[in-house]
Parts: C-alpha cells; structure tokens; sequence
C-alpha cells in the first residue's frame, strides 16, 4: 500500500499536539477517519484534514478502509479499547502506559496474537534522534577498542574490578505538578506518576542499556515524587529521579550514561554532549515545533532555554503558552509503525515491550509500598501466553 489509513478515537490535548499533526505531515499516512466526543474535538480532526469524522468510535472500527487506528484515551480506558479495536481486526497504536496492570497486559498480549495484528505502544523516546544517537554512540563504544584517560590517572597498571565493567544510566525528570490535571494523579484513572510517566523512562533505561532488569527498588511516593532503581544482571544500574516540585522553566529531561570513561549526556532530546578518553562531542537536535523561532537561534541546550524564556514572556503578556516541542520522538515511530503496518513487519514496540514497561511500574510500586526491593521475575518478563 502507498499510503496507511489510519483512524483516530479521542481527538483531545494529546492529540492535537501530537497524533493529528503527525499523521497529516507523515509521507507514509493518510488521515482518514476520526471520532470524537466533543465538537472541539470534531473541529480538531477537520482541522488537520480528516477525511471523515464521527462521535462515534464504533464508525472507526467498522471502516473497511482504515488499516490502523490511533487510540488517544484516558489510560484507565486503553484496555476497553485495545480489545474493540483487536475484535475488529485493526492494527493498534496506543498511547502509554499499554495498560494500568499485568492482569490488564495478559490480555491484550492474547487478543492481539490471536487476532493477528499487530499492535505498537507510543514508548517515542526510543524514535528521538538525540536517543538514537546517544544509543548508537553508546554501544559503539562498548563494543570498540578504548584509549586511555587523558586526564589524571592514579593507578595505570592494576586490573580493573568487577564494578568498572558496567554502565550506569540516570534519568533526571524535572517536572511541575501545578500543570497537571487531576486525571493524572487519580488513584483509579491516571494511576500517579509512576504508570502514567515512569513507564517512559523505564522502557528507555531497558532499551538504551538492552539489557533484562533482574531487581527494583522504589522509594517515594507512589502518585508524585519517586526514585526508581534497576539493577541488571551484568551489574548495571539505571535510575530513575523523579520529581513534581521542580520548574518548567527549565527543560524536563536530563539523561546520562557512565561508563568506562565515558560520559553520554542528553539535555532534553536538544544537545547531546559526550565526554571522556580524549574526545568531546557536542550534538545539537531540531526541535519538533519551534514557536519562538525568532529566540535562541543557536540551538542546542542554550537555544532551548532562550525559546522557554520567549515563552514565558508571551504567556505573562497574553495569558496563551506556545510551547516549543523537542523532537521526543513522536512522529519517527508513528512513520515506523505505519512502515511494519504497510510491508508486514514487526511491530517496532510491540504487546511484549508494552507487557514489561507496565511490569516494572507495578514491581516499582510494589516496592515503594513494602519499603523492599523486588525480583524481576523471569516468568513475568518472559509472560508465556498460550492462543
């Protein structure tokens, strides 16, 4: 096929930010067919050139002509709909969490393989060009022979221990709670912090060091402010900060990895900075949107910042917040998802992925609650689902 169908239920925030503008400027995706609710949401779809569009989800899934359909709903919703839109024979992409529990992931596992569709959960940070070139600078390094510091050094001739051989990888969330909704932090609906945003950043720190996870540990609170630790087999650890005190004044995202001398940084998916062994790189990304293109024309973390600053000017003069999208991903794993739609391919995130982000999610939330760590069960990560 030339061009994937795709249908969209749930024309909301996340939508018009992200799901409708994407499909409308992807080369491999018609937007055909979408349902909402509310007229907002109906004059939203039209806006971005749908070619129908119905209050009805139910018109989506019974259109012959839709390959693919976009699920933009409520988390606490994902599985109701998962499961009408696998009955109907449609190929899914849905947002994160895939679902809020593992008894809720059993079954989507076992609806889509028997089905036979495929399904992709929107983890978009793997599709961001800052990730993917830190992930291929980083196993590039790994993989290949090391120089030596050029920087002071003690003991040159010792063996190295255990401890060196391993890679250490921080994500830092600086996040603001007075932007939220009450949806996000509704016991039942949103589920807190951990499943309605952890999951991002645990489905990276897995995929960036692709390496199985064999214990967690969480402290915190389970609806706000949390840490998260993951510790792998090889000895690895990957850890995640999460705080809802901090400021979007500031960008939201800091990562890095440690390892054999290296340092591989990512400001908020705009500059990447790798140091260490004698060499120093410095990457600038584009942003996905730019409404401030007149501020910080120089790019990269600084540029960043100068858009931010422009921002919040217009929004203490006008009252209205354009925000200045970082390209997180978002539409690189629409277009790769429509891709394995269009030539039978597999999912790029497939039900698995999505099965194991909202594991660690409840292991994390598990043990914030007991005050223990907890094992990451191979039977559990491995779920065998018999269709």
């Amino acid at each position: 096929m030339d061009k994937v169908r795709v249908g969209v239920i749930g024309c909301g925030k996340f939508a018009t930010a992200q799901h409708l503008p994407n499909c409308a400027a992807a080369p491999n995706i018609e937007l055909y067919h979408c349902s909402s609710r509310s007229k907002d949401g109906q004059a939203t779809a039209e806006r971005f050139g749908a070619k129908k569009i119905t209050a009805d989800y139910q018109d989506v899934l019974n259109d012959p002509n839709v390959d693919m359909v976009i699920l933009s709903v409520p988390h606490e919703m994902h599985l109701f709909y998962i499961e009408e839109t696998v009955k109907a024979g449609k190929n899914v992409l849905c947002e994160k969490p895939m679902t809020m529990t593992m008894d809720e992931a059993y079954r989507v596992v076992r609806a889509v393989r028997k089905k036979g569709v495929k399904l992709c959960v929107d983890y978009n940070r793997r599709f961001s060009p800052a990730m993917l070139d830190m992930k291929n600078a980083y196993q590039a390094h790994r993989s290949g022979a090391r120089a030596k510091p050029r920087i002071y050094t003690q003991e040159r001739h010792r063996p190295l221990w255990a401890e060196e051989g391993t890679s250490n990888m921080l994500v830092r969330i600086n996040d603001e709670s007075l932007t939220y909704g009450g949806v996000h932090i509704d016991w039942r609906e949103g589920g807190g912090q951990i499943i309605g945003e952890g999951c991002h950043w645990l489905d990276l720190i897995c995929w960036m060091l692709d390496e199985r996870p064999v214990r967690v540990t969480g402290v915190g609170s389970t609806r706000l402010n949390y840490v998260i630790t993951l510790e792998f087999g090889s000895g690895s650890l990957g850890c995640l900060f999460f705080s809802a005190t901090g400021s979007f004044e500031y960008p939201k995202e800091l990562i890095e990895i440690q390892d054999h001398g290296k340092l591989f940084r990512s400001e908020c998916f705009v500059e990447n900075q790798y140091f260490g062994l004698g060499d120093r790189t410095v990457k600038k990304f584009a942003l996905q949107q730019d409404h401030q293109p007149n501020a910080g024309t120089d790019g990269g973390h600084a540029g960043y910042l100068a858009k931010i600053d422009a921002s919040g000017k217009e929004y203490v003069a006008t009252s209205k917040y354009k925000y200045c999208f970082p390209d997180k991903g978002h539409h690189g794993l629409l277009e790769a998802f429509a891709e394995s739609v269009a030539r039978n391919t597999p999912s790029p995130i497939d039900e698995m992925s999505g099965m194991r982000a909202t594991y660690l999610c409840e292991r994390a939330m598990h043990s914030i609650r007991l005050g223990t760590p907890l094992p990451v069960n191979i039977e559990d990560w491995d779920m065998y689902v018999h269709v």
